[in-house]
C-alpha cells in the first residue's frame, strides 16, 4: 500500500470515528474534558475542576445545550477525553455500563446511525476523586495524569521503528521521529521552538536548559519560562506566594512534596505493577534499576576499563574511573598547579595545603 493511498484510509477512518464520538457526546452523558495539567478542563468554557464529581454537576447544570463542534476545537486529530462515570442517554435516560452498551443504545432504539465498522472515538474516563482507575483494565493510578498517559496506550496504531514507542495518531509518530531521531541522513536533532540543531540528546538537553524562550514550562503570573516543571513550582512558592503542592497518596493518604516521589510509592506499595529483588525483596519502579541494585549482590563487574582493564560493576562508575586516564583533567589547584579529576580531591587538597586560600 502506498504512503498516499494509507494516508487517506487513515483519515477517512479517523473521519467516522470522530463522527461517532459526535453521535455518543450529543445523545449520552458522555462528558469530554481536556487535560492541560492535572486537573479536567471543561471543553465549552475552561472552567477547571479537580474533583470530577464536581466537574460531571457542572456539566449537567451548564450545559445541558451545547455545540459539538467546540468540543473538538482542541484535538485535530485523534480521540476525545470523555468521563463516562454517570453515563445515560439524553432521550430516555436510561443507563448503561460502557460506550459499547449506550452505542448499542442509541442505535437500535433511538435510531442514530453508529457505524460500527469503526471505532466509537471516545477514550473512556471513569473516575472519581483521588481514585484513578482505568475504565478498560483496571490498572490503577496515583492521579489523573499518569492514567490519561496509560488510556492512551489502549489506542495506540502506530509505532516508532526506531525505539518501539507508539502513538495513537501519525502525527503523534511523526512528530516524535522528527524530533528524537535522526533527521535527512544527519546525525542531528532539532530544538522544537526555534529549531536549532544539536549534535546530540544531550546537546539539546543543554540547550533547552539555557535558552530560556525555549523553556515549555511558562509561569502564568509573569511569564517567566522554566526549563522542567519542578522548577516553576519552585518559582510559583517563591516568588508569587502560591501554597507548596503536597501530593497525597490516594489509597494511604502519605504526603510527598513532589509528585514522582507519590507515583514511585503507589507503584511499589499499592500495584503490581513493580520490580522485586529475589535475595532481598527490595522493590523498584524499573526494570534497569532492579539490575543496577543486583550486582550488591552478585558482585559482578561487567565494565572494564580499556586503558588499566580495572573492572566496575556499574557503566558510571566506570565513566567517573576513565578521569584518570585524561592528559587534561578538571580541578587544578591555583597555588602549586596539580591536578584533580573530581572536585572532592581538590577541595581535599586546598583544605590541607593551601588553608589560606578562599575556596
Amino acid at each position: 500500500m502506498t504512503y498516499g493511498l494509507s494516508f487517506v484510509l487513515e483519515n477517512y477512518e479517523m473521519r467516522m470515528a470522530r463522527r461517532n464520538a459526535q453521535l455518543i457526546l450529543e445523545h449520552a452523558t458522555a462528558y469530554p474534558f481536556r487535560l492541560p495539567e492535572g486537573f479536567a478542563v471543561c471543553v465549552y468554557c475552561n472552567d477547571r475542576f479537580e474533583d470530577p464529581s464536581v466537574f460531571r454537576k457542572h456539566m449537567d447544570d451548564e450545559h445541558t445545550t451545547f455545540k459539538i463542534y467546540i468540543a473538538f476545537a482542541h484535538i485535530h486529530e485523534g480521540y476525545i477525553k470523555a468521563d463516562v462515570t454517570d453515563l445515560r442517554c439524553r432521550l430516555c435516560q436510561e443507563r448503561s455500563k460502557s460506550l459499547e452498551e449506550i452505542a448499542q443504545h442509541l442505535n437500535s432504539v433511538h435510531d442514530q446511525k453508529i457505524n460500527f465498522e469503526f471505532d466509537l472515538g471516545i477514550q473512556p474516563y471513569t473516575i472519581e476523586r483521588d481514585k484513578w482507575v482505568c475504565a478498560m483494565c483496571d490498572t490503577k493510578f496515583n492521579n489523573l495524569r499518569s492514567l490519561s498517559r496509560h488510556t492512551a496506550k489502549h489506542f495506540v496504531k502506530f509505532t516508532c521503528d526506531s525505539c518501539g514507542k507508539s502513538y495513537s495518531t501519525s502525527a503523534g509518530l511523526n512528530h516524535h521521529i522528527m524530533f528524537s531521531h535522526i533527521s535527512d541522513g544527519d546525525d542531528k536533532r532539532f530544538c522544537r521552538k526555534c529549531r536549532t540543531p544539536c549534535s546530540s540528546s544531550e546537546e539539546l538537553r543543554k540547550h533547552m536548559e539555557s535558552s530560556k524562550k525555549c523553556c515549555q514550562h511558562v509561569c502564568n503570573t509573569c511569564g517567566e519560562r522554566f526549563a522542567t516543571w519542578t522548577l516553576k513550582q519552585t518559582h510559583l512558592t517563591e516568588s508569587h506566594s502560591a501554597p507548596k503542592k503536597k501530593y497525597p497518596c490516594p489509597e494511604c493518604g502519605q504526603v510527598f512534596e513532589n509528585a514522582e516521589a507519590g507515583r514511585v510509592h503507589f507503584k511499589i506499595s499499592h500495584t503490581n505493577d513493580h520490580f522485586q529483588c529475589s535475595c532481598c525483596g527490595r522493590k523498584f519502579v524499573t526494570e534497569y534499576k532492579l539490575k543496577r541494585h543486583m550486582v550488591s549482590h552478585t558482585g559482578e563487574k561487567e565494565f572494564e576499563c580499556s586503558v588499566c582493564f580495572k573492572a566496575f560493576p556499574r557503566k558510571s562508575t566506570l565513566d567517573q574511573h576513565m578521569w584518570i586516564h585524561r592528559a587534561v583533567k578538571k580541578w587544578k589547584c591555583v597555588a602549586c598547579d596539580k591536578q584533580f579529576n573530581q572536585k572532592v580531591s581538590w577541595k581535599t587538597h586546598m583544605k590541607a595545603h593551601h588553608p589560606e586560600i578562599d575556596l
